[in-house]
């Protein structure tokens, strides 16, 4: 064909190109450093992550975290359960986040999106993920559960601003703002517990700097959880664990 000129396909070299791609790459290798998700990983498990789940996997991450305080010993099993407009929307990563908040929270060091599958069947740990069209109250709600714990969360837009929630815990409604250092106490749901808890924390020099209480009228059981600004030291917690009313407490970390 005489009127057809083929040539090789060079736009990869052009010297715009070039830079564009070192960017990119120093840009993977920092985050990579950082321990932060890579979004081009190849040996990364999650497949393509999308604008509307990438906002979730910091949640995700806390959540796992979160439930990994609320257990004794080493967990068995995960379940992520995902509610609302996240079900069915590639949460594949969510799932791998929650998997590396409760691998962190239970005393394994150096987690990372690629090696916390291979961490977890190491543990004979199995985890598992679900989705739920119904998510009442909420857009989108994120339950992660694990040897019989079960704790919900969620984003929030308030004014211009996006905040994270936790809305449930082992079954009790509550809605507070996850902070570093944090209580969950279960206890009687009877007068003076609240009382009780802020006492022994004023006692020791611990500032509550938010809390929320979730009765539960089946059991006449309550659950609080507590945001402190300074991690309550465990003669602390020892102590309100012995009392009279409290059924148990737990130390949340979550940085």
């Amino acid at each position: 064909l005489p009127s057809v000129v083929v040539v090789p396909h060079l736009g990869a070299s052009t010297v715009e190109a070039q830079d564009k791609a070192g960017v990119t790459i120093a840009e993977q290798v920092e985050l990579a450093l950082a321990g932060d998700f890579v979004p081009y990983a190849v040996n990364v498990s999650a497949g393509e992550v999308s604008n509307s789940v990438r906002p979730f996997m910091g949640l995700a991450e806390l959540l796992g975290r979160f439930i990994g305080g609320l257990l004794d010993g080493q967990p068995a099993d995960l379940e992520v359960v995902y509610h609302g407009e996240l079900a069915g929307a590639g949460t594949k990563i969510l799932t791998l986040c929650a998997l590396r908040g409760l691998l962190s929270a239970t005393g394994q060091e150096g987690v990372s999106f690629v090696n916390a599958p291979q961490l977890a069947a190491d543990r004979g740990l199995a985890f598992t993920e679900r989705s739920s069209r119904e998510a009442p109250e909420y857009v989108s709600l994120i339950t992660v559960r694990s040897d019989g714990h079960a704790v919900a969360g969620t984003l929030m837009t308030i004014g211009t601003r996006v905040e994270t929630r936790i809305v449930a815990v082992d079954g009790h409604a509550v809605e507070i703002e996850p902070k570093s250092s944090m209580l969950v106490v279960h206890n009687d749901d009877r007068p003076g517990m609240i009382g009780l808890v802020g006492t022994a924390l004023g006692a020791a020099g611990v500032s509550i700097e938010s809390m929320a209480v979730g009765p539960d009228p089946r059991d006449h059981s309550a659950l609080m959880v507590l945001s402190t600004v300074e991690p309550t030291p465990s003669e602390v917690i020892a102590s309100l664990r012995a009392t009279t009313g409290i059924q148990d407490i737990h130390l949340i970390a979550l940085r």
